[in-house]
């Protein structure tokens, strides 16, 4: 037995760690971004499009960082669910008079 083997060094592993995302529910300035792109894509394609390519790059960002498979998971879900009330939201908001113009 060598005499370095015995030392805490060698036995020392990392601690377990829980890898908490910034809340999807409070980046109110994408979900408003994304909200609005969808509602005023000029087809359907092209909002859908959008919407996985912000999807995935959000749960790469995640992977990345950690996080769970399941948290990635309510993270995605949350964040649809806010876009979803934003894009109501847009919905039933006045038109502006002359808004249009362009």
């Amino acid at each position: 037995m060598n005499r370095h083997d015995d030392l805490p060094l060698f036995r020392w592993t990392p601690p377990e760690v829980e890898v908490i995302p910034f809340p999807t529910s409070k980046r109110v300035g994408l979900i408003r971004r994304v909200a609005e792109f969808i509602q005023f894509s000029r087809t359907e394609q092209e909002g859908k499009a959008y919407w996985r390519r912000t999807i995935d790059g959000m749960i790469r960002q995640m992977e990345r960082a950690g996080v769970p498979d399941e948290r990635i998971e309510k993270e995605v879900d949350t964040f649809h669910d806010c876009v979803q009330a934003q894009m109501h939201r847009i919905a039933r908001r006045p038109r502006q008079p002359g808004g249009d113009a362009a």
